[in-house]
């Protein structure tokens, strides 16, 4: 009597491997298929689920800011962020004031001290 062997599990890694085995063309469909013991139609099923993760992954997601975008940051580096944001807000803040200082400095010195004769 004959037992039949109980098909085995593959995790995403060990499909991801052999679909790419295929699509870099290191081996063929059907030595893909003998070697890891699936049906033809479970190695495409596992290409177009590929396919399709890629597509989703490169399509850019509507309706997200531009602020959203980026990987989530932690509360301290957030934290930081906001404090150098902050500084540097406040450092060009004190030149342009600086800079009016010395406009207004500049206009009210009569041009007899200006210039010498």
């Amino acid at each position: 009597m004959l037992t039949k062997e109980p098909k085995r599990k593959y995790n995403a890694l060990e499909q991801c491997r052999a679909v790419l085995l295929v699509w870099s063309e290191r081996r063929s469909k059907k030595e893909v298929c003998r070697e890891m013991k699936v049906s033809g139609s479970l190695l495409s099923y596992w290409q177009e689920k590929a396919m399709e993760g890629l597509i989703a992954a490169l399509t850019p997601r509507e309706g997200r800011e531009v602020a959203e975008k980026g990987p989530a940051l932690s509360v301290s580096v957030k934290r930081l962020l906001e404090k150098k944001a902050a500084e540097h807000e406040g450092q060009q803040r004190a030149q342009t004031r600086l800079a009016g200082i010395v406009r207004r400095t500049t206009l009210s010195v009569p041009s007899s001290i200006t210039t010498e004769g």
